[in-house]
């Protein structure tokens, strides 16, 4: 039965004005504090020509309250000092807000920097202190300030190969033999080549579906890699091998095995005949070059005899190939060309500035990652610039203060550039050239402003001049190879000005495809701490593992010595085989695998630069004996945001589920919020993203970063109006649709305005937003989701049976019409709001009439026909609705008759204990099942579910050793399916909306968003004990805290000044509320009224205890 008995019915009530607050806060004078300008502290030049200001107010005393602003913008602070705002001031405006408040001064100037403080005046008309003066800088404002060319370089090997006329080629009688009849097949190629002259250098290119081995004159030259659990190769990358010494003067042979592999994963005979493509690169002695490339001329034969890769062998019985090509009937696909390995190249300039500096600001960005140099030294402390993007539709520029880096007299500008996510294959495939073919590219232009105040620019050009760094080889999957034989003993080596340049060739100026350059307005990402090892250990002879103690994202830091040429091999993974070694199933095709070559030159140090892993334990090859545990040193990497939630409780198990929850958010935002960062995939999956969003916006401040994502998003509104499955997109703009993936796309900006308060995400995505509606409501007149949903992913992951596809998808189009209605009223559109309150109604109608029974049972008919055939949820079983999820989202997204939620309620506790008192939900039921027992007065089994450890459940994995969220519940029994078993999956840590919300009571509204009035609704339970949370609201630090003794809670709350607290309570339970025994309608901290048609008390700005009655 019903357990309602935790819904707070307090019998003792105290105001400890201030207490709590005082303890929270550093004594320092009331006024304003924190200022942001687009959310962010100082930014370093952004282009946004109507910037929005926001602040806390810090105020010790009990109802602090704003009553008035004035924003001030000067040119200097001097002025500010002498309250003069030379360049716009707000003038006194009677408000209470302090955030989304706009600049409505003159137009600003580019490359300038903004002064501007504040000044508040309290609940009696008295002023605050005014503000320390903050600032912010403009960057360039618009695209034709860029003045620098792209620029970029290619070895005189990598040009070639990339030139070379070498076709896709395939045997004409390749046919996909039945499963039965073996696992692998063999196609055989051959050619001749005659090389005229004396050569210098060749290397042979090659790859085919799905490995290749390679022969020159009979000596193999390419052995195939093995065929990995996941049973898939990523074979559209080209594998090399110098063959120099393997060739001969005149006539020589080639030989390539290509081996396919006939079953994938799934069990499903492949469609095409396997392709294969091959180039040799020849430099000959004079300095000229040549290629041997695949082509029709070649032979082709399926299992050769024995002998056919030597020189002499007869070939003239085999057949002639046949190219490949899209449209004859057997070939599937456009394949392109194959990625080439390349290095990462360093490209430098010299300059001499001969008068007095002011300032200097260098703009930069890359189709692909870069890092900065000025005089050999680094450039800002942020990795992996510019960051991911779409890079056909819009790539982010870096500013950076480089004032105290620019010399008088001679300086070097100098640059690394490496492949990054532009130029890595991704995706589960790991397709290549996902945004072109255009090989990486630098734009960047130093701006210097000198004391007479003349400006001079360096910009990238074609003056240049390049080389190839270290770094050999750089993958985001595969890994970073960097040769310490090619260092110099100096910082940067090939960027330090110490370095002669002669004899390097100039850069290239490349003509990508026109993109948008647009401001880094979100916080970068950089390396947020180190973790030492924990342990080490060698499970075989030569083979060390060491243990951080904590799966991560980043990178790792190697101190070692040896003799120069020596291979070290580091590779990672995130637990461990039964034998201590590292399991590396899960990755799939990706290598994970950074080689550092040693210089020879004593103690030496590695540190991969544009490449990162998912891992806990690194595994150490290639040297006699290993370097000591504090050898290898773990760098964390994320996106920089603040971090704004703690949270602790009598409970060890939730605790370590709350870290857990915690370093799954750091591990996945990397720039983009990706479902995992350590397997061939990597992606901004949207699905994960909108449950994970509101847990996420809790956790780190997010109303930047909600905004850079928003807009990846709206970038795969490309050629449809849907938002896509995930972004940035890849091969694809758009790789198809999926009815609650696409709906992140309103569900992020709806869950960023309502946790900050900020319209400002609702105005940049509203065209998108509507169109996305517009477009669902054309393919489904009947206001069932039933037509073009996408992908069917239903209720991923779930242990249960599958819920039905329309049913979920009709759910989500009722939920964005809810958000929609909400954020047209914050933005005055009034007319669209009453557009989507009808269409609520009418799919709420539809709702009701196909899936719901009149004695509150929930039900629907397979409906899981996709659009796409690509994917399907791997632990679908019985279809319908008489699920958990299937009953948690009609009560989510409110859309049952209202005589109906009790019975619905009961349905889904009937569900979980038929489930021996377990959950049953996957990806989508999984975030809102506890807030909905909580709702229908549940409480006790929301805690039980909370708190068990069985499987399927939170404490499974925390029993079993998860120091991140796993993608299944029982990813430790899934190893020998690596298919999909991440072990850092944020999307099942969304439980942690409940607990903040819930657990610890602290809610916002979107009536008042942004926690400007702070709903109180905490549940109590003896099993948990404690309980102890902080939040950085927008309006200022939020905590709640309690403890149960016996039948007894005490709870104590801070409200922060300006908000004020929202303890929503029927007639009956403010009959039984007293204060200092009084009734609590007569207490003089609590104020009776109402909030959205429900009665409550509003709670002024302060600390409270409550004593709360359990029983």
């Amino acid at each position: 039965m019903k357990n309602a008995m935790f819904r707070p019915i307090a019998w003792g009530f105290i105001l400890t004005a201030a207490a709590g607050l005082a303890a929270q806060q550093p004594a320092t004078t009331a006024g304003p504090m924190n200022l942001q300008v687009d959310n962010l502290k100082a930014p370093l030049g952004i282009d946004d020509p109507a910037p929005h200001f926001s602040w806390h107010l810090q105020d010790p005393a009990a109802g602090a309250k704003q009553t008035a602003y004035e924003v001030q913008v000067a040119s200097n602070p001097e002025l500010l000092n002498q309250d003069q705002a030379d360049e716009w001031t707000s003038g006194r405006v009677e408000s209470d807000r302090s955030i989304d408040i706009p600049y409505a001064g003159p137009q600003l100037k580019p490359s300038t920097r903004y002064y501007w403080r504040l000044k508040l005046w309290n609940a009696e008309g008295k002023s605050y202190p005014a503000s320390e003066a903050s600032w912010w800088e403009t960057g360039l404002l618009n695209q034709d300030a860029w003045k620098a060319d792209w620029i970029g370089y290619e070895t005189p090997e990598e040009a070639t190969v990339r030139r070379a006329p070498a076709h896709w080629i395939a045997n004409p009688d390749a046919k996909t033999p039945a499963v039965g009849n073996g696992p692998e097949q063999r196609f055989d190629y051959r050619t001749m080549v005659t090389l005229a002259k004396p050569v210098r250098f060749a290397a042979l290119y090659a790859t085919g579906q799905d490995a290749v081995s390679a022969w020159i004159n009979g000596t193999q030259v390419l052995t195939k890699d093995p065929l990995p659990p996941y049973k898939q190769m990523p074979w559209k990358k080209f594998v090399r091998a110098e063959v120099t010494k393997d060739l001969a003067a005149g006539a020589n042979s080639i030989a390539i095995e290509a081996l396919h592999f006939v079953v994938n994963p799934n069990g499903m005979a492949t469609d095409d005949a396997p392709p294969m493509i091959a180039t040799l690169v020849v430099e000959y002695e004079d300095e000229t070059w040549a290629t041997f490339a695949s082509a029709p001329t070649w032979k082709t034969a399926i299992h050769a005899t024995d002998g056919w890769q030597q020189k002499t062998f007869d070939d003239s019985g085999w057949k002639a190939v046949e190219e490949w090509h899209p449209l004859s009937p057997r070939r599937s696909e456009s394949l392109g060309d194959p990625w080439i390995p390349d290095s990462v190249k360093a490209l430098r300039h010299d300059f001499t500035v001969s008068s007095p500096i002011k300032s200097a600001r260098l703009y930069a960005t890359a189709l692909g990652d870069y890092e900065m140099f000025l005089n050999g030294k680094r450039v800002g402390d942020q990795v992996l610039a510019p960051g991911w993007t779409d890079y056909r539709e819009r790539v982010v520029y870096q500013t950076y203060d480089v004032t105290s880096q620019v010399a008088d007299g001679k300086n070097v500008i100098g640059a690394l550039l490496a492949p990054g996510w532009y130029e890595t294959p991704l995706e589960w495939f790991q397709q290549p050239n996902n945004y072109g073919v255009t090989p990486p590219a630098l734009r960047a232009q130093l701006r210097i402003e000198h004391t007479d105040g003349s400006v001079e620019w360096i910009a990238t050009d074609s003056k240049w001049v390049a080389t190839e760094s270290e770094i050999r080889h750089s993958e985001l999957y595969d890994g970073e190879t960097q040769d310490g034989t090619k260092r110099m003993p100096m910082e940067r080596s090939s960027l330090s000005p110490h370095l002669s340049t002669a004899g390097w060739p100039s850069v290239i100026v490349s003509e990508p495809a026109p993109v948008r350059i647009v401001t880094q307005d979100f916080p970068p990402i950089r390396v947020e701490r180190t973790l030492e090892a924990k342990s080490l250990t060698e499970p075989k002879p030569g083979v060390w593992v060491y243990d951080f103690g904590q799966n991560f994202s980043g990178v790792e830091r190697l101190r070692t010595n040896g003799p120069a040429g020596t291979d070290v091999r580091m590779r990672f993974a995130e637990i461990l085989n039964p034998d201590g070694t590292i399991y590396t199933e899960n990755l799939r095709t990706a290598r994970v695998t950074d080689h550092f070559i040693l210089g020879g030159k004593g103690s030496e140090e590695f540190t991969p630069q544009f490449t990162f892993h998912g891992f806990r334990y690194a595994e150490l090859t290639g040297l006699p004996t290993a370097p000591d545990q504090s050898a290898v040193t773990g760098l964390v990497i994320h996106t920089d945001a603040p971090f704004t939630a703690k949270f602790s409780t009598g409970n060890a198990m939730i605790n370590q589920l709350w870290s857990n929850i915690l370093w799954g958010q750091r591990s996945n935002f990397v720039g983009v919020p990706t479902d995992c960062p350590q397997r061939d995939e990597r992606l901004g999956w949207m699905g994960d993203a909108q449950v994970f969003w509101r847990t996420a916006s809790y956790n780190m401040d997010l109303a930047a970063f909600s905004r850079k994502f928003a807009a990846d998003m709206r970038g795969t509104q490309v050629g449809t109006p849907f938002y896509g499955i995930f972004s940035p997109g890849t091969v694809s703009p758009n790789a198809g649709w999926a009815a609650a993936w696409s709906d992140a796309g309103v569900i992020v900006p709806w869950t960023s305005w309502l946790q900050t308060g900020d319209t400002t995400i609702i105005e940049q995505n509203w065209g998108a937003m509507t169109k996305y509606l517009d477009a669902i409501a054309t393919d489904n007149p009947e206001y069932l989701w039933k037509n073009n949903y996408g992908q069917p992913f239903g209720d991923w992951l779930s242990p249960e049976g599958k819920t039905d596809e329309v049913l979920i998808a009709t759910a989500y189009w009722a939920y964005d019409a809810t958000l929609m209605q909400q954020m047209a009223r914050a933005t005055g559109r009034t007319a669209d709001a009453e557009k989507y309150a009808q269409l609520f109604e009418r799919i709420r109608a539809a709702f009701q009439k196909q899936f719901v029974r009149t004695d509150g049972f929930v039900d629907g008919a397979d409906n899981s026909a996709s659009q796409f055939g690509v994917i399907n949820n791997p632990n679908a079983k019985s279809s319908g609705g008489d699920t958990q999820t299937g009953y948690v989202l009609a009560l989510h997204m409110n859309l049952l008759p209202e005589n109906l939620h009790t019975a619905a309620a009961k349905r889904l506790v009937d569900k979980i204990h038929a489930n021996h008192d377990l959950l049953g939900t996957g990806f989508l039921g999984t975030p809102y099942l506890l807030e909905e027992l909580t709702k229908a007065g549940y409480t006790s089994l929301a805690y039980t579910l909370l708190l068990d450890t069985r499987y399927p459940s939170w404490g499974y994995m925390v029993e079993h050793g998860a120091t991140t969220m796993w993608e299944r519940w029982n990813g430790d029994q899934m190893l020998n399916d690596p298919s999909m078993n991440s072990f850092n999956h944020y999307a099942y840590g969304a439980v942690a909306e409940w607990m903040y919300r819930d657990a610890a009571g602290i809610d916002t509204t979107p009536l008042d968003p942004g926690f400007h009035t702070v709903v109180l609704h905490p549940v109590f339970d003896a099993r948990l004990g404690r309980l102890s949370f902080d939040y950085d609201s927008a309006y200022g630090p939020i905590h709640s805290d309690w403890t149960v003794t016996g039948s007894t809670a005490e709870w104590h709350l801070t409200i922060p000044p300006n908000a004020s607290g929202w303890l929503p309570l029927s007639a009956n339970e403010a009959a039984r509320y007293t204060l200092d025994g009084a009734p609590l309608v007569k207490s003089r901290g609590a104020s009776a009224g109402s909030l959205g048609g429900s009665s409550g008390f509003r709670l002024a700005p302060g600390s409270y205890t409550f004593l709360v009655r359990l029983s």
